[in-house]
């Protein structure tokens, strides 16, 4: 019995001893236990400036392995706030207790203001800069986080086609845009009449053109640039057109014309005649072409396509200085006055064929029949009416007249044509005479009617835009 207890001694000393040390364990861990606080994230934090703060935390823990229970139970406490609107550093507290037990730890965010101003250029997609001219500021703003409007402080460096804006807030942050200068040159120049569109020109007196000059807004006075084209022969009454065209150095190019009416100039007190003939040129147009060259007499032809073996001499009668005017093109009634549209078309027509013989249009015509015919009632009533109105819209003047030769009647010959025309220009100091040159008898008294004009005092002239119209009454 005493042996086997001396035989035991030593294992249970060893189990004591281990029993000792645990219940010494316990009973400091019981006796020194605490409460730490640990951070979620990093101690120091960085935010930027009015971006929202999202706290990462912090975490309660103790050190007891006997306690894991208390970890649940203890609360963290947050002692400050994070103002995003406030740069520098700021310290948010972080404190948890239990038990008499405290810990806290500390987290420092510092609001930092990384981001550069924003500038907004003004900007008008038409908008160009002349070139060799400096560009005209749209306008521009510059607006900082931190700062606000700092548009004051923009700097502007031009750098050949660029602007450069440069804006730098209080925090040393710097922004930079550039604006592309659009050089170009959209706009001709601008040709000036000086009130001169339109003027009237004495017969047979050099003609002098009136003033023109052209300003472009890039390159200046370009007057010396001016190319005019066109001319006027004051040798023959008639309406001439210059036309003036300039460019500029980036190839815009300008025109404007001027109208000039070469035109007799009427003695005051006189007495004068107007040689009108219809319906030609035809066989006869050539010699009395040569009867008006041998006295220095000019007429009016109003024409018409005629024989097709004589249309050049339109081009004669024009060269040799009469007026040469619009008469019809097919002289069918029925056709011409069945509708406003198919006048004006034959009118064109016969106008394109002048334009062909002497290089320009006319505004010059005599209705066929007269403005006064009541023929063209058989095929549109009230068309003379309104052909008289549209004539004038159109800037045409139409001529009757208030003498007639009797030749588009029963009248066949010479003598009788020289009487009816002498009988009536008697009593007029004003005589706008028909006649008509495909006429042989017609064209044989004109002779004798130059030769009576000249001696009795009558000045003989060709009709223009200015001269009397002697218009009928129009009855339809």
């Amino acid at each position: 019995m005493g042996s086997d207890y001396g035989k035991h001694a030593p294992k249970r000393v060893f189990i004591v001893i281990i029993l000792l040390a645990i219940l010494t364990y316990l009973l400091l861990s019981f006796m020194l236990w605490d409460v730490s606080v640990g951070l979620e994230g990093e101690s120091e934090i960085e935010v930027e400036y009015g971006e929202n703060w999202n706290d990462p935390g912090a975490v309660a823990n103790t050190n007891h392995f006997l306690l894991p229970v208390l970890n649940e139970n203890i609360n963290v406490k947050e002692n400050g706030t994070i103002d995003t609107k406030s740069l520098g550093k700021q310290k948010i507290t972080y404190t948890a207790s239990f038990d008499g037990k405290e810990s806290s730890v500390d987290r420092y965010v510092t609001v930092v203001d990384t981001k550069g101003p924003e500038i907004t250029l003004v900007s008008n997609p038409n908008t160009y800069t002349l070139p060799g001219h400096d560009y005209e500021e749209e306008g521009y703003k510059a607006v900082d986080i931190v700062d606000g409007d700092i548009t004051d402080s923009v700097k502007r460096m031009v750098k050949e086609d660029k602007i450069i804006y440069t804006a730098t807030d209080s925090s040393g942050n710097t922004t930079e845009v550039e604006r592309i200068i659009v050089y170009d040159d959209r706009n001709a120049p601008t040709i000036d009449l000086h009130d001169a569109e339109e003027v009237n020109w004495p017969y047979n007196i050099e003609y002098e053109d009136y003033e023109v000059t052209a300003i472009d807004d890039g390159d200046g006075d370009v007057t010396d640039k001016i190319k005019v084209s066109g001319e006027v022969d004051v040798s023959v009454p008639g309406v001439y057109v210059l036309k003036y065209t300039v460019e500029d150095s980036h190839n815009n190019t300008a025109t404007s014309e001027r109208i000039v009416n070469v035109k007799y100039e009427m003695p005051d007190n006189g007495k004068y005649v107007y040689l009108t003939f219809d319906d030609g040129p035809g066989k006869y147009t050539e010699k009395l072409l040569d009867i008006f060259d041998k006295y220095g007499v000019k007429a009016t032809f109003f024409v018409t396509s005629g024989a097709s073996g004589y249309r050049d001499l339109i081009g004669e009668e024009y060269r040799r200085g009469h007026t040469v005017a619009v008469h019809t093109y097919s002289h069918k009634y029925e056709e011409i006055y069945s509708s406003e549209e198919a006048y004006w078309k034959d009118f064109n027509r016969m106008n394109d064929l002048i334009e062909e013989q002497t290089g320009q249009r006319t505004n010059l015509f005599r209705f066929p029949g007269g403005s006064s015919n009541m023929i063209s009632a058989n095929y549109n009533k009230g068309i003379m009416s309104r052909l008289a109105i549209q004539a004038a819209e159109k800037g045409y003047v139409y001529f009757d007249w208030n003498v007639s030769s009797g030749d588009a009647g029963g009248t066949t010959s010479s003598n009788d044509v020289y009487n009816n025309i002498i009988n009536e220009i008697k009593n007029r100091d004003i005589s706008i005479v028909l006649c008509h040159d495909v006429k042989s008898y017609t064209v044989d008294a004109i002779e004798d009617v130059i030769k009576y004009c000249k001696k009795n005092g009558y000045t003989i002239l060709p009709l223009d835009a200015g001269s009397p119209t002697a218009h009928h009454a129009i009855g339809n």
